[in-house]
């Protein structure tokens, strides 16, 4: 039966050919977003397991309220179960070329505390930040990468702002001392400075972006974060929970986004096996009788058919899958950054969508085959 099916799709090489590259288009397109919306989900998630075990106190307006200083890192730590608490100040590296996603951020950290910020990241070259550190850096392998940076080696970094009418751009050189291994996280693309070199760079004081707030042992972070709104004056509190939920839902939208145009132009695909299939129904129809006057089963037609059908979903995948991976290989070594990750769940997803997009756009034309009378198929001209 196998061996009909091959013959059967061989036969008519241009228009299975055609119904191929079609269902190929769609999985090629499922690939590339979803290889996209994996790697940000893929992101998300290490760089909440980086800071998973810290409480996050931002300004009671959100990033942009602005309000807090060292003396709120103070009146953080003071609070029962709050075992250690610091600031951080996040800026653009360069706030006239923001690129996708943001761009890559300059992000203030007392030095004392870096190795507790990024745990158990390593570096490949170079060291961490150390107290009394001036104008250092520390760079995520992303930024290495599009900078071509090297330990020892100057890196930029500019500060933009405005006054009236016009805006002033002020720049000044870091010297890189360590550069980080591949993550998976926002850290990729961070340049780690020290936090009072920053605060000078940006002319923001004591100024910080956010606070990190450590909970004892045993301490419940759900609680604790609760505890720290109730002490300390405007502020907004995410527990490490909150925020997972925060952001999974933010990556659904993302997902649903990105996918759902992979998958219309996936079923357009199959909308040409559909096509492909009532039309082969229909030139074989002699044919069809002619295998049940033999002693075809109705069962018999249905599985060739579908088989085709199945048999056309398959090869497309295969080739949608292999031009997905090959486009996203080619973007991930010619970008600055990993914008794609094919994982083995996506790659599942992929070949099964094809398959069953075969199987059921050949579902109904197999239907109309199986249930031909042999001698109104015979008459058929």
């Amino acid at each position: 039966m196998f061996d009909l099916i091959l013959k059967n799709i061989a036969h008519r090489k241009l228009r299975s050919g055609l119904t191929v590259f079609g269902i190929a288009l769609g999985i090629f397109a499922v690939i590339v977003m979803g290889s996209m919306s994996e790697n940000f989900n893929m992101t998300f998630d290490k760089s909440i397991s980086l800071t998973a075990d810290k409480i996050r106190v931002l300004p009671e307006g959100g990033f942009v309220g602005g309000g807090l200083t060292e003396s709120k890192v103070r009146e953080v730590k003071r609070v029962a179960g709050v075992s250690d608490a610091y600031g951080l100040l996040q800026a653009s590296l360069d706030p006239e070329n923001l690129g996708f996603g943001g761009g890559n951020v300059v992000i203030g950290i007392p030095p004392e505390k870096t190795q507790i910020t990024l745990k158990d990241t390593k570096l490949t070259g170079g060291r961490y930040l150390v107290t009394g550190d001036g104008y250092r850096a520390v760079v995520g392998s992303s930024v290495a990468r599009e900078f071509k940076l090297k330990v020892g080696d100057d890196l930029e970094i500019k500060s933009k702002k405005v006054q009236r009418a016009s805006s002033i751009t002020h720049t000044r050189n870091f010297t890189v001392v360590g550069i980080m291994e591949y993550t998976g996280s926002f850290f990729d693309s961070g340049v780690i400075v020290p936090l009072d070199r920053a605060q000078k760079f940006y002319e923001l004081g004591d100024g910080v972006t956010m606070i990190l707030a450590v909970p004892e042992p045993n301490t419940d972070p759900e609680d604790l974060s609760k505890r720290i709104e109730l002490n300390v004056e405007k502020v907004k509190t995410f527990s490490p929970e909150q925020l997972r939920k925060q952001i999974e839902q933010a990556l659904i939208i993302f997902s649903l986004v990105t996918i759902s145009a992979a998958v219309l132009a996936a079923i357009i695909g199959g909308l040409s096996v559909t096509n492909t299939m009532l039309m082969s129904v229909s030139e074989r129809t002699k044919e069809f009788g002619l295998m049940k006057a033999l002693g075809a089963e109705t069962k018999d037609i249905l599985f060739m058919t579908v088989g085709e059908a199945a048999l056309m979903g398959v090869i497309g995948g295969i080739i949608g899958i292999a031009g997905g991976a090959a486009l996203v290989y080619f973007m991930n070594n010619n970008f600055a950054i990993i914008l794609f990750v094919i994982t083995p769940r996506l790659l599942a997803i992929a070949m099964s969508f094809a398959t069953l997009l075969g199987v059921v756009s050949g579902t109904y034309p197999a239907y109309r085959a199986a249930k031909m009378s042999p001698m109104e198929a015979l008459r058929y001209e």
